[in-house]
């Protein structure tokens, strides 16, 4: 189960970093922040396949060594972390001094992790490397120091975007940034279980259950929770428009059913959900324009706009303008159109006002 869920991961990944490339070369006028995460990504990607058993047991200087596969994979997550430190710092406008002392850090942990690994040199067991040398000397400082720069990374990962996130105009953004804020906060707990349970190794105190499963558990979280947070300003958007749609739906509908020619196109016809919402907002402003002489400034005075619109709609099915129509009526943008097809579906559901039952 375990291993299926960390071949799942690994091609999500790939997936991703494709994904991402394909923005870069689209976006050539962000190309340090896409290029950022796409090497964040890539070397993630890498780290978690280098890991694959079927993987590096083909490989004939890692099967020797088998243990030296953690070491490859550690390090190579610890450049992914880097890249995804530098893709949220430059994301949120901070100066070059910040990644070269980023660069530096990770660097040293790097430098640290090799020395201690070689001093260690553990055995072949690289599936369970943690419960097996945990106790080993060199072995639970060279985890310390891995999971110590994790553990960094993800709390100012956490800090900056829970402080973007505050100041993030629009909503799929601010999803987003949430959601990484998640994902770092479970990654530190991913780091800090992995270090006790190392800690508790090392002084003979194991805990009663496996490393290995809670491990692979939690990190999967935080890859899925990262992963969404990097699109959902693709798909965050459109969901809105779905939602904005789905409001105005009923007020265009009363609009169509009494003016179809208001209409850019049939209704049956299935277009994306942007130009749907853009047909939808352009149709109900110019059937509120062309419903100028059956409005009553009366009713739009004493009861609201909304409740002035469906005695307009009223009369313009029985053919009854009024005797004093207004030249122009209120601008509205989308916000403004959504508030009065709220209110006009309330009044819908009441019933017809009263002006508009004759």
């Amino acid at each position: 189960m375990l291993r299926a869920f960390h071949i799942l991961v690994v091609l999500l990944l790939w997936a991703s970093t494709a994904y991402r490339v394909v923005v870069l070369v689209r976006r050539p006028s962000r190309t340090f922040g896409n290029a950022a995460l796409c090497l964040a990504l890539f070397f993630l990607a890498l780290g978690f396949t280098v890991g694959l058993p079927p993987l590096y047991q083909r490989i004939p200087w890692l099967a020797e060594g088998a243990s030296l596969v953690r070491l490859v994979q550690h390090g190579v997550i610890v450049v992914s972390l880097f890249w995804l430190h530098v893709f949220v710092a430059h994301s949120g406008g901070r100066s070059v001094r910040g990644t070269v002392v980023r660069a530096l850090t990770a660097c040293a942990a790097l430098v640290s992790m090799i020395v201690l690994f070689l001093l260690a040199d553990p055995g072949d067991n690289a599936e369970d490397f943690v419960g097996a040398y945990a106790n080993a000397p060199f072995v639970t400082e060279y985890l310390l120091v891995y999971l110590g720069y994790m553990a960094y990374v993800l709390v100012d990962v956490f800090r900056l975007t829970r402080q973007f996130a505050g100041s993030a105009a629009e909503g799929p953004m601010r999803l987003a940034l949430r959601l990484w804020s998640i994902a770092s906060l479970v990654g530190f707990v991913y780091a800090a279980h992995k270090a006790a349970y190392a800690l508790a190794a090392r002084l003979d105190l194991p805990p009663p259950w496996q490393e290995g499963p809670v491990s692979t558990s939690t990190g999967g979280i935080v890859l899925v929770l990262f992963l969404v947070g990097l699109t959902a300003y693709r798909w965050g958007p459109q969901i809105e428009q779905y939602r904005t749609y789905r409001v105005l739906r009923p007020l265009w509908r009363a609009c169509y059913d009494v003016m179809p020619g208001v209409a850019l196109m049939p209704p049956d016809v299935r277009v994306p959900i942007d130009l749907r919402l853009y047909r939808c907002v352009i149709e109900i402003l110019d059937g509120r324009l062309a419903l100028r002489a059956y409005w009553d400034t009366r009713i739009a005075d004493q009861r609201g706009e909304a409740a002035a619109l469906a005695a307009a709609l009223e009369a313009k099915a029985r053919d009854e303008p009024v005797e004093a129509g207004p030249v122009s009526l209120p601008a509205l943008d989308v916000a403004g159109l959504t508030a009065l097809a709220r209110e006009f579906r309330t009044l819908s559901a009441a019933g017809p006002p009263a002006r508009a039952r004759g």
